[in-house]
């Protein structure tokens, strides 16, 4: 992740987007990278507290989720094949569909997206957001899900099942 510290203060530092400010914004940067670079959320409860700062670790999680657009800054560049699926995830007792991209040869996430539906509209929302990612047309491998169909042709992505 090569986010600096001073991009995350200046997102939490945006009062149009967090206008609520009961912990200084750099101290809110400090944990999401420090929490980034690998420490559990239980020791950056407890580096924080070292500086003073008493937070929980939901809160930092919390602010981590709130990031996490940023955190997922990728890079356009020339891609090779991707593999891309959605899964069914439960969220408070309600259904919804995680989309993934991964290109296969690095292993790199592509794109992610969470959504109610698994329909052609949230398809072709999930493979705009791919295809932004890419200088060329690479190839997409899915499952036979028939939503894939119509928004790969509309964006004229190559498909593989």
């Amino acid at each position: 992740m090569k986010v600096s510290i001073g991009q995350l203060y200046s997102l939490f530092s945006d009062k149009k987007i967090f206008p609520r400010r009961r912990v200084d914004p750099f101290v809110k940067a400090i944990g999401v990278k420090a929490y980034t670079l690998g420490l559990s959320l239980a020791q950056v409860k407890e580096f924080l507290e070292g500086l003073g700062y008493k937070v929980s670790r939901e809160a930092i999680r919390q602010w981590y989720l709130e990031a996490g657009e940023l955190l997922l800054n990728v890079e356009i560049k020339k891609r090779g094949f991707i593999a891309a699926d959605e899964t069914i995830i439960f969220n408070f007792a309600k259904k919804a569909y995680l989309w993934a991209a991964r290109e296969v040869k690095s292993g790199e996430v592509i794109a992610l997206q969470v959504t109610r539906g698994r329909g052609i509209g949230e398809c072709l929302k999930f493979l705009e957001k791919l295809k932004k990612s890419c200088k060329n047309n690479p190839t997409v491998y899915t499952d036979r899900g028939p939503w894939y169909n119509w928004p790969m042709k509309f964006l004229n992505i190559r498909h593989r099942r």
